[in-house]
């Protein structure tokens, strides 16, 4: 199951990704990208990046479903996508690149509500997520602060359409656009089968496709315990 991240390890993965932004080369994209990560510090620090289910269901938790989560999902992504990047690096922008990645799901910060260990269901989506979905507000979170540069309009609306396409909700017209959408599809699937194996269950003989004997953390595929059974 997945573990709550810690404050320390918390600002230790802000800061990569601050690091990660300082990558890019044009100054005005820069400066949005470190600005927006920085007035949305708060809301990243409680935030995860999956949710429980909306009516509270076991087997509907989707990937990184804990304290920390999106800032650790938004971490993995811009990682991933960097490594893609550099392989393509002469053929490609990798300033796009970089703020797309990064900046991908920063609207889950408006369809989540805050982490509370309290509650049964402790990563709820909120209303919003039923009227306005996370791709659209983070288009419009980043389209405010690229309008206070001085760019083209080509570029903001480059930087945009990588965020409006990292679901599939578009046709991408980018290369740029697969890489940052290929990156986020590689972290969502593996965080969630890691965590879930469940996910892994053949539903005919009920017992685990895979079963790794070789990971770091001492954990098999079963996150239920011994049993290779689905409870």
């Amino acid at each position: 199951m997945f573990n709550n991240l810690t404050e320390k390890e918390k600002e230790n993965k802000f800061q990569e990704l601050i690091a990660f932004a300082g990558k890019i080369k044009n100054i005005a994209l820069k400066r949005v990208c470190i600005n927006i990560l920085e007035d949305y510090k708060d809301k990243l620090w409680r935030r995860p990046a999956g949710h429980d289910g909306i009516e509270n269901i076991k087997n509907n938790r989707t990937h990184q479903c804990f304290n920390g989560g999106l800032l650790d999902h938004m971490l993995n992504v811009t990682q991933n996508a960097y490594k893609i990047g550099l392989t393509y690096e002469n053929k490609i922008d990798m300033d796009l690149v970089l703020i797309g990645a990064i900046l991908h799901d920063i609207g889950k910060t408006k369809i989540f509500e805050e982490w509370k260990e309290e509650n049964e269901v402790r990563a709820n989506l909120n209303y919003v997520y039923l009227l306005v979905d996370h791709v659209y507000l983070g288009e419009t979170i980043v389209e405010k602060y690229l309008e206070q540069e001085d760019i083209s309009e080509k570029l903001k609306y480059q930087v945009l359409h990588i965020i409006a396409t990292h679901m599939d909700t578009h046709p991408k017209h980018m290369a740029e656009a697969y890489i940052v959408s290929y990156a986020d599809s590689i972290d969502a699937d593996v965080e969630n089968m890691i965590s879930y194996p469940r996910n892994a269950i053949n539903p005919i003989t009920k017992t685990f496709v895979y079963e790794s004997e070789n990971r770091k953390d001492g954990r098999n595929g079963n996150d239920e315990g011994t049993s290779t059974k689905e409870n």
